[in-house]
């Protein structure tokens, strides 16, 4: 096996979206502390504030301030486009080599970069990396009622778009720079089914796409109202589908 202290950690930029996470910056806050403990490279952490009409931008900018100059922490602020909106907006402002998106509740920590890095000997430029709650090797705490809606949904995805993915919907996704800015430039979701579009772009630029292991935890407080939208994230999917096959159609030879 590789041993780590021959390779060099790259610089990582954390793009974390947030949409009235008051009463969850907490947990931000201390999972990226605890990946400043643990990661042994560079990193920044670029926060969009979606529109948040709480104290999200008030407790994130006091954090900021905290901090100081001694951790790269960029602010944005934009009206609220959604989850996709939100992670398009962030994406030029990050400069490390990989991007990592994840979710503000820190349902899975930073952290799991770390294990990442180790179980793959490194990350590769040329391909994307993206956490699975569907692999064996995962480890996983979720309410029952949404993890069986959750296996139907990307049953459904897997239909109607021929993706192969065990899970496109978990927010923990690993992308080299270059390609997260070729994929997000194009990208036309802005809400949750954003992440079926990354990866039906991925797919049509023939880049490689790998799924992961990983830990993630359901938090109290999520914004997804599962009935509701599952059935609003369906029609985004078959939105999708429409689309690239459209664009595809429209790029075949006549």
């Amino acid at each position: 096996m590789l041993h780590l202290s021959i390779l060099v950690f790259p610089f990582i930029s954390l793009l974390i979206p947030c949409y009235n996470e008051s009463s969850r910056c907490h947990l931000l806050i201390e999972g990226i502390t605890q990946f400043q403990r643990e990661w042994k490279g560079p990193f920044e952490v670029v926060v969009v504030n979606d529109g948040s009409s709480d104290n999200t931008l008030k407790i994130l900018q006091d954090w900021k301030v905290r901090c100081g100059p001694s951790r790269q922490i960029q602010m944005i602020t934009q009206q609220n486009t959604g989850k996709g909106g939100a992670i398009q907006r962030g994406i030029p402002y990050c400069k490390g080599d990989f991007i990592l998106t994840l979710d503000a509740d820190m349902s899975t920590s930073p952290e799991e970069l770390n294990r990442w890095w180790v179980l793959y000997a490194g990350f590769k430029q040329d391909e994307i990396l993206i956490g699975s709650r569907e692999l064996k090797e995962s480890i996983i705490r979720e309410f029952p009622l949404r993890k069986w809606i959750g296996n139907w949904f990307n049953r459904i995805i897997r239909w109607i778009t021929g993706l192969q993915f065990k899970d496109t919907q978990c927010g923990f996704k690993l992308y080299p720079n270059k390609l997260a800015q070729e994929i997000f430039t194009q990208l036309k979701t802005m809400g949750w089914a954003h992440d079926v579009e990354v990866l039906c772009r991925a797919k049509k630029m023939q880049m490689k796409v790998k799924e992961m292991p990983l830990h993630w935890q359901a938090v109290e407080g999520s914004k997804v109202v599962v009935w509701k939208d599952s059935f609003r994230m369906f029609k985004e999917v078959l939105q999708i589908q429409h689309m690239m096959k459209k664009e595809n159609n429209s790029n075949s030879p006549k």
